[in-house]
């Protein structure tokens, strides 16, 4: 073991060894359906459930709104509520094949 390599293991050492995010692409575009955005692999599972319940919570309340007449809901707006959801779906997807392959 040479002196870089002992390093990088006392600078690891207190890295998360739990269950992380699997690289996943969502939110196609174009004739060519090509992915435009994508959750990054190696995100910590809990932290990115929590992003996405936050991101749910917000759709949720602006749902909530909407349905109770305090918030009318434009087609532009309508489509931010639908990248949000699929934001946190993809990221959810993406922690759980990361647990699949925890296994």
């Amino acid at each position: 073991m040479n002196k870089h390599t002992e390093v990088n293991e006392k600078l690891n050492a207190g890295t998360f060894k739990g269950p992380v995010t699997v690289a996943l692409s969502f939110a196609r575009c174009n004739i060519e359906e090509q992915d435009l955005h994508g959750v990054r692999p190696g995100v910590p599972a809990v932290d990115t459930l929590n992003q996405a319940s936050c991101t749910l919570y917000s759709v949720k309340k602006s749902l909530e709104d909407a349905g109770m007449s305090e918030l009318i809901v434009t087609p532009s707006q309508a489509w931010l509520l639908h990248m949000a959801i699929e934001s946190a779906k993809a990221a959810i997807d993406s922690v759980a094949e990361g647990l699949e392959k925890a296994r």
